[in-house]
């Protein structure tokens, strides 16, 4: 096992007043999840936006602090490593951001941008020249490549740039943060490709976190579904995408699109809109959009219940009677 979570939690504070010091509210932007990640698998983490992905992804590579809870990075807790043990522990844990242009700074060449991360690691300038070298045909760009800069490319090959800046140091852990979302279909396929083979050659892991189904379907070992803050199904890819048992997790996968216009399909109606973070309600958080909401649903909020062969869902409806 690489990573474990165990009841994370991120609350930001809503300020308000003259000068900002009034606590007017909290976002629980994550609220109490936990899970494991073991070595050389993906675990995609799907949702809809606003439901806490990327915050999750965030707090396990410690670039915000959680307000609870613990992740353990190959044993080790990182909420208690000081700056220098949290920066060679940073060395093994990367991210791939959804708009890769945006994490890059203009005026920076593709090699200075790649040996970044060398450099402040402590890397020689020759040890860095000879990395990007290595780097850039092994996400499919040239040499020639290495003097241009970000603007001079295309959206694909800004991700592919933003791939090899995160493996500059050779990481074990990478959190791919919706990698493919703002990128074409054909393009999408390329880079997923490219993750694949990446993650099977140096024996990676991977948090995968999109809002497509249809590309988790594809790079996906394990599959947990969150929803506002909290995961409420987590399972094999195979065993969730065949028989998934939270009403959740149920309606997005109803709403992929078929793969045959004019194939048949069963779609799971879902009323209403997602609660806010900031006024999450009480019981089961999806009960207010649930079509088999129960009374007990209103007032008890469930824990993932264990159904068998690591498949856990946080429903009322497949947890057996106390």
């Amino acid at each position: 096992m690489l990573i474990r979570v165990d009841n994370l939690a991120k609350h930001f504070p809503i300020l308000s007043g003259f000068f900002g010091r009034r606590v007017a509210g909290t976002v629980r932007a994550v609220d109490g999840v936990s899970f494991t990640i073991e070595r050389g698998e993906t675990l995609a983490l799907v949702g809809e936006s606003g439901c806490g992905k990327s915050t999750t992804g965030r707090l396990l590579t410690r670039l915000i602090e959680p307000t609870a809870g613990t992740v353990r990075f190959d044993n080790i807790e990182i909420s208690e490593l000081d700056a220098a043990a949290l920066r060679a522990a940073r060395r093994r844990m990367q991210l791939v951001f959804q708009d890769a242009g945006s994490s890059f700074n203009p005026r920076m060449t593709v090699a200075a941008l790649i040996a970044e991360p060398m450099h402040l690691a402590g890397a020689s300038a020759a040890e860095c020249r000879t990395r990007v070298q290595e780097l850039l045909p092994l996400v499919g760009l040239s040499a020639e490549h290495a003097e241009r800069y970000p603007h001079e490319f295309s959206g694909g090959q800004r991700q592919r740039i933003g791939i090899a800046r995160a493996l500059a140091l050779r990481p074990d852990f990478v959190v791919c943060d919706e990698p493919v979302s703002a990128l074409d279909v054909s393009v999408q396929a390329q880079v997923i490709n490219l993750l694949t083979g990446l993650q099977r050659e140096f024996g990676l892991t991977y948090l995968f976190i999109s809002h497509d189904l249809r590309v988790v379907r594809h790079v996906a070992d394990r599959v947990a579904v969150m929803y506002l803050g909290r995961i409420v199904e987590i399972a094999d890819k195979a065993a969730l995408y065949k028989a998934p048992q939270h009403p959740y997790t149920r309606a997005l996968l109803s709403a992929v699109p078929a793969h045959r216009p004019g194939a048949a399909r069963t779609r799971t109606d879902v009323v209403g809109e997602v609660a806010s973070a900031r006024a999450v309600p009480p019981g089961c958080r999806y009960h207010t959009r649930c079509p088999y909401a129960m009374p007990v649903c209103r007032v008890d909020d469930p824990e993932l219940f264990d159904l068998g062969d690591g498949h856990r869902s946080a429903c009322h409806l497949v947890r057996p009677p106390h």
